[in-house]
């Protein structure tokens, strides 16, 4: 395992055998949301996304879960283990936590909580730990005097122990004290500012029976206290929700990092320190990612629901917004390539070009083109149909991320396409893959602002998050997080197995 950032290599995980697999017949295992199955044998969807032909063995359990949905079935027998694994690490099947029981105590987890300056808030966070009954440590990170003597009155009143900084040193610095100070098999790490759901650890405590799972996280929902637009926006657009679909935690999965503010670590996972000294922002995104290049699985489990803070002014969401984009470039560092802003084809782009310029038949022929190649790529087994709606998948995606391009990381450039849509008509069609992803999300996850509010902040989402990625990529000298990479789709030689 290579080095990143000067940090020492992670542990290796252990192999995957049938002993390690005997979690399955005791955790419950459902079908993933978002993944869907055609003709029985041929997956769409999984972490990282994927077409996948199911081998002959893997088939009668993944059809039996298939129909079960979400309701959750156990292996029953050695070939259903051994099933059951190949869906789980393919993203296509995901373990159900546990529900809530009398026997769900757990006494083998510690729950670090980082602080700085804001008492009241952790005076509610430990609150709602305390439900649990676990060992809790909070790292003050050198709060001012006022706040540190509120803070220290607080851990006591809730019997935590308190390590205060000296210097402030950022929150994975806080969290990386608060870790050296357990000595617990596992490590839940949770913000000052959330709130925690009272068997939130023991519920996930029980996936970490698959000896590969490295780290857990439920979902982070926004812990609305009024009905500010900032806060009814944040509602269905909190950058620290993950969405409603479980999923490994990977670069090209739905959920492609998680958010420390609530996950739980196995101390055998990680190195120590766990995060990159003098990392401020995007630290967790880094250790996460680490961890998955290591071998060990991240999973994101959002049928449990944390709680986090919303803060309502305008300036404070685009600060943080825009501290989030500047991440971008420090990751880039530290991971090349997974920071490029979008990949699309050729095709793709001569698509939009040709519908927006009014050639249907140009884009009809690229589209057959497209189908041809993506039929010879999947190969027999995967019927027509399925490379046709692939085909159809490619060619959106290409003018998705150019609009999600245009509006974020490019937002200077998409805001004057925007001034020239009354002039130009392939301004006008790039506009629409520029305003399709805001627009179709108001419809199907209408936050309860009304639509030109709640597509403003859209906007000032995008472009602070922009302006960060722009001006650290420029300070940082790291070209990557900000130059597309524009694929030539060449004719397969032969077809994959």
């Amino acid at each position: 395992m290579r080095e990143l950032g000067g940090m020492p290599p992670f542990p290796e995980p252990p192999r995957r055998d049938r002993a390690s697999a005997e979690f399955t017949t005791r955790i419950p295992l459902a079908w993933t949301t978002g993944v869907s199955l055609r003709a029985g044998r041929v997956v769409l969807g999984g972490s990282p996304w994927a077409v996948t032909v199911l081998p002959q063995a893997v088939r009668p359990f993944a059809r039996k879960l298939f129909a079960a949905d979400r309701a959750g079935l156990t292996a029953t027998t050695p070939e259903e283990q051994d099933a059951a694994v190949f869906l789980l690490d393919h993203g296509i099947a995901d373990p159900l936590p546990i529900a809530n029981r009398a026997d769900s105590a757990v006494n083998d987890v510690e729950v670090v909580v980082p602080v700085y300056r804001d008492a009241e808030a952790l005076e509610n966070c430990l609150a709602s730990l305390q439900a649990e009954g676990l060992p809790v440590i909070v790292v003050d990170d050198a709060s001012p005097k006022p706040d540190a003597t509120r803070i220290k009155r607080i851990a006591a009143k809730h019997g935590a122990k308190l390590i205060v900084h000296k210097v402030n040193g950022g929150p994975g610095e806080a969290r990386t004290t608060g870790f050296q100070a357990t000595s617990a098999p596992f490590v839940a790490f949770i913000d000052s500012d959330a709130i925690a759901s009272p068997d939130w650890v023991a519920r996930l405590r029980p996936l970490f029976d698959d000896p590969l799972i490295g780290a857990v996280g439920p979902r982070v929902r926004p812990d609305l206290r009024g009905t500010s637009s900032i806060e009814l926006y944040e509602e269905t657009r909190s950058e620290l929700d993950m969405g409603p679909d479980p999923s490994r935690v990977m670069i090209g999965a739905a959920a492609g990092w998680l958010p420390t503010a609530s996950v739980i670590v196995r101390r055998a996972a990680v190195t120590d320190p766990p995060f990159e000294p003098g990392m401020r922002v995007g630290e967790d995104v880094d250790l996460f990612w680490r961890m998955h290049e290591a071998g060990w699985t991240v999973r994101y489990a959002p049928d449990v629901v944390n709680y986090h803070r919303v803060r309502t002014s305008l300036k404070d969401f685009a600060i943080r917004r825009a501290m989030y984009g500047g991440s971008a470039a420090e990751l880039e560092m530290r991971h090349p390539g997974h920071l490029i802003p979008a990949r699309p084809s050729l095709s793709g782009l001569a698509v939009v070009a040709a519908l927006s310029t009014r050639h249907p038949w140009i884009a009809a022929g690229i589209a057959g083109y497209e189908f041809a190649r993506q039929r010879r790529i999947l190969g027999r087994e995967v019927p027509a149909v399925v490379a046709a709606e692939m085909t159809a998948r490619s060619l959106w995606s290409d003018a998705f991320w150019m609009g999600h391009l245009l509006r974020r990381d490019w937002w200077p450039v998409g805001w004057a396409v925007l001034a020239a849509t009354p002039k130009s008509r392939l301004a006008r069609g790039v506009a629409v893959s520029m305003m399709w992803e805001p627009v179709r999300d108001h419809l199907l996850r209408p936050t309860r602002l009304g639509p030109v509010q709640s597509l403003a902040l859209r906007m000032v989402d995008d472009a602070s998050y922009g302006t960060g990625v722009i001006r650290n990529a420029i300070r940082k000298r790291v070209p990557n997080v900000v130059t597309p990479r524009v694929r030539f789709p060449s004719w397969p030689k032969k077809l994959d197995s």
